[in-house]
């Protein structure tokens, strides 16, 4: 019996060219070099890696934007506190004027300004429950919360009833109270905006900065070069056709061969 003529080197050849051509493929249709821990097992464990950095970066990001936004409501209701308190002066100095206002006019200032304190009073309380969604340095939000208890207390005594009220007749000592609260409310406010710009901001900008450069490490990593794997496409095509070729025709002279040894 006749031996058929072994092909077998130029079908190995051509399974080759083929699954090659079938990788370049798989790397363009997902756009990322590695696919399967077979592709770059070194790669693969870096790759995860940078993942599980590059995570941790994005959770501390979004707690800084909560951060942040919980500082401006903060700073919101300190700045409400400082509009009520220039309305507040303005009541004050007018009820003091006694001798060219009716006490009429006394009594409505008087009305007006216990409304600005119950207001002062609540709006320092839901700056003080703000300051719970922030974190500054040093122990700083139960020594800012308690600059601002203090403020809205000494305010109090300008309400009907109290010692600095406009029938005390204690219209300095009143404006003192409104002049130390207002201090009290304006540097609170600079306290949470120096904390935003100088603790929140600064960090943001850092992680951004970090999540950038894992970003691109990763990136060249796992990501595919497609003007790489264009040209790699192209040379396996050729290949593949050409040992597809050359298989035909081996087994065209295997064939003939066989017919003229038989």
């Amino acid at each position: 019996m006749i031996g058929r003529v072994s092909t077998f080197p130029l079908e190995v050849q051509f399974k080759k060219n083929l699954n090659e051509q079938d990788r370049v493929l798989l790397r363009l249709a997902t756009g990322r070099r590695i696919n399967s821990g077979k592709d770059d097992p070194a790669g693969l464990i870096a790759a995860t890696q940078l993942e599980g950095a590059l995570a941790a970066l994005e959770a501390e990001s979004r707690a800084l934007e909560r951060t942040d936004a919980n500082a401006n409501i903060a700073d919101g209701h300190a700045a409400e506190l400082s509009g009520m308190m220039t309305e507040l002066r303005r009541l004050t100095v007018a009820g003091a004027n006694t001798g060219g206002m009716s006490d009429a006019e006394i009594e409505a200032n008087q009305i007006q300004i216990d409304s600005l304190v119950a207001g002062i009073q609540r709006f320092a309380q839901n700056t003080i429950s703000s300051l719970d969604g922030i974190n500054l340095p040093d122990g700083g939000n139960e020594a800012l919360a308690e600059e601002l208890r203090n403020a809205a207390n000494a305010v109090a005594t300008l309400a009907s009833g109290g010692a600095n009220d406009l029938y005390s007749g204690n219209s300095e000592a009143a404006q003192a109270v409104i002049t130390d609260a207002a201090t009290a409310f304006v540097e609170a406010r600079g306290t949470i905006g120096a904390y935003q710009k100088y603790t929140v901001q600064t960090r943001q900008s850092s992680l951004a900065v970090q999540r950038e450069n894992l970003t691109a490490a990763h990136s060249r990593i796992v990501d595919a070069d497609f003007a790489v794997e264009t040209s790699n496409l192209a040379r396996s095509q050729v290949l593949t056709a050409a040992s597809a070729r050359v298989l035909k025709i081996a087994n065209q002279n295997a064939e003939l061969v066989l017919k003229l040894l038989a």
